[in-house]
């Protein structure tokens, strides 16, 4: 058996279901914007990080600049003449003023370029290794080291040099040093590490970060802060961890030095774009938490508490209290018809049965009859059912589609049914009842209707067709296949009577039903096809008559005389 649940069950699962879908609206959507947001930075900071490290290219391009030419400045001999004769000048006199030449152009150097902290130049003569250099007292210590390294180095014999640039490892630091060997001579200049640092500390997100020059093989040549770990350019656009701090890295590979020049960027600044976000989800939750009982109370008040009385009225009437009336308390305009009918419903019906009691002749205990056959409680319980269940769907179109048919059903229900209707009226109740049927089954049950020209005017009496038609649809209804029910009406050639087909797929009416007496049959299950042919042979005698017989499915057939509006000629029964 299916389980059934209540409107306000359905409401409350709802809510959670929207909290919970919240909770992982808001997990997905934290992990795309944190992904969006370091994508974000790391362009822009590797788009920093680029133009910074042109710029120090630039700068290391006008320091080759400066040292070229402050080594072709000598006014009275060239720079071959001039470095020969440090490492070959025999006159001590020439001696000192060649050592004075370089001196004065190492000094434009330092003084000209902000890139270069000092210059040494270093020479092998036959009586021992000459230094000259330029520099400040704070980076003495520093020059004291690099000339006993490259001493050490020129006295094994150093070959060419691979690189433009090359690093020194001292106890006092790391230095990017710029190579050059002129005649017997080395001079060295020293790139300044903190114009470097400083140059990259422009590339900096939201001003926290950390400077870096490294190796290509992640050792680090200068840096900013306490990083002791490689900082390789594979590790690019990962997080490291720095002192228990996430820091993003990102950077360049200088292609004039062959370095690598980037940033870490604490992983808290990216992160602080999210705060306004956080704020928002945080604030359309807390508006949410309010908003679900309100919303929970007025579905509660406008939708379930109509259609819970609804239900409880429809239950009463089953069990055969008529004294029932809804409340038309809802706001909704499709429930407020609704209860409308179902309350015009009850009143016709406690009025139907007043009227059964008042009741003369036989045609009108056959119509009450009849009327009691087809007022069933029940069809009007499914029906509010199936409209309770689509206004748990939501499906309001619908609703009014099956309201506005049951509207239709009952006005016709209730009209006198001793008096002849014209025949479009009553094929107008069956495409409503069929309509509803359609609606309950699912559109697996199809009907068609075909009459001629002539026949729209023609007066019936009520309920004739439509009790076939129920007919069909209780027995010829099957949930494995299309089902189809064809009415079709026309006039004979003289126009003396109306006959009337009604045809259904389903497996026919019964040998037994067809081999008896079926007009007598009543009580085995088929009233209401007595109550018609007792209806009708109380109006038009033996003028009237009615065929049963199988036709691939069931097949009645209906002859009445042919009686029309304002034909008077035809209106002698």
């Amino acid at each position: 058996m299916k389980r059934e649940i209540s409107l306000q069950s359905w409401i409350r699962y709802y809510w959670v279901g929207m909290l919970i879908l919240l909770a992982v609206i808001y997990a997905f959507t934290s992990s795309w914007l944190l992904r969006m947001l370091t994508e974000r930075a790391e362009e822009t900071i590797r788009k920093s990080v680029r133009i910074v490290q042109e710029d120090i290219e630039d700068a290391l391009e006008i320091s080759d600049s400066f040292i070229y030419e402050s080594l072709y400045n000598s006014a009275d001999r060239t720079v071959t003449q001039l470095y020969y004769s440090l490492g070959n000048e025999t006159d001590p006199i020439q001696l000192l003023e060649a050592q004075h030449t370089v001196l004065a152009s190492l000094s434009s150097i330092v003084s000209w370029s902000d890139m270069i902290d000092f210059v040494l130049v270093c020479t092998e003569r036959a009586d021992g290794m000459v230094w000259l250099e330029t520099g400040t007292e704070g980076n003495y210590q520093a020059r004291r080291e690099l000339k006993g390294l490259f001493g050490s180095m020129i006295a094994e014999g150093v070959g060419g040099f691979p690189r433009r640039y090359m690093v020194c490892m001292c106890p006092q630091g790391n230095y990017m040093l710029r190579l050059l060997k002129i005649e017997d001579s080395y001079l060295i200049a020293c790139v300044s590490e903190a114009k470097i640092l400083q140059m990259l500390s422009y590339a900096q997100y939201k001003e926290t970060g950390i400077a870096f020059v490294a190796e290509e093989d992640g050792r680090v040549i200068a840096v900013s802060g306490a990083v002791e770990d490689v900082l390789s350019p594979t590790q690019e656009g990962t997080y490291i961890s720095v002192e228990g701090k996430q820091y993003l890295q990102t950077g360049y590979v200088s292609e004039q030095t062959g370095y690598y020049f980037g940033m870490l960027t604490d992983k808290q600044s990216i992160l602080e774009d999210m705060n306004v976000f956080r704020l928002i989800f945080f604030l359309v939750f807390l508006i949410l938490m309010f908003l679900v009982p309100g919303v929970s109370a007025l579905l509660h008040f406008y939708v379930g508490m109509p259609i819970r009385n609804i239900a409880d009225s429809m239950a009463r009437i089953a069990d055969g209290d008529l004294d029932v009336t809804v409340a038309e308390q809802s706001g909704i305009s499709e429930l407020c018809q609704l209860v409308s009918a179902f309350n015009h419903m009850v009143g016709r019906i406690k009025q139907l049965k007043i009227e059964k009691y008042e009741s003369q002749l036989e045609i009108q205990k056959a119509t009450m009859q009849y009327l009691q056959l087809q007022i069933k409680p029940h069809f009007y319980a499914n029906m509010f059912h199936i409209i309770y269940s689509l206004a748990q769907c939501r499906e309001y179109d619908t609703i009014q589609r099956i309201s506005q048919s049951v509207v239709n059903y009952s006005r016709y229900m209730f009209q006198d049914a001793t008096e002849l209707v014209e025949l479009k009226r009553e094929l107008e109740h069956v495409r409503a009842y069929m309509e509803i049927q359609e609606i309950r089954y699912m559109k697996q049950i199809i009907c068609e209707i075909e009459a001629g020209e002539e026949t729209p005017g023609a007066l019936v009496p009520p309920f004739v067709i439509q009790s076939f038609v129920e007919n069909s649809v209780k027995y010829a209804f099957s949930l494995k296949e299309s089902n189809r029910i064809l009415i079709r009406v026309q006039v004979d050639a003289a126009k003396e009577y109306l006959w009337i087909r009604i045809w259904d797929n389903g497996i026919g009416y019964s040998d037994e039903l067809l081999n008896s007496d079926w007009k007598h049959t009543g009580g085995n299950g088929h009233i209401g096809l007595t109550n018609v042919y007792r209806r009708l042979h109380l109006i038009y005698g033996e003028r009237a008559d009615i065929r049963l017989g199988n036709e691939n499915g069931a097949v009645t057939t209906i002859r009445i005389p042919y009686i029309v509006v304002d034909d008077g000629a035809n209106e002698d029964v």
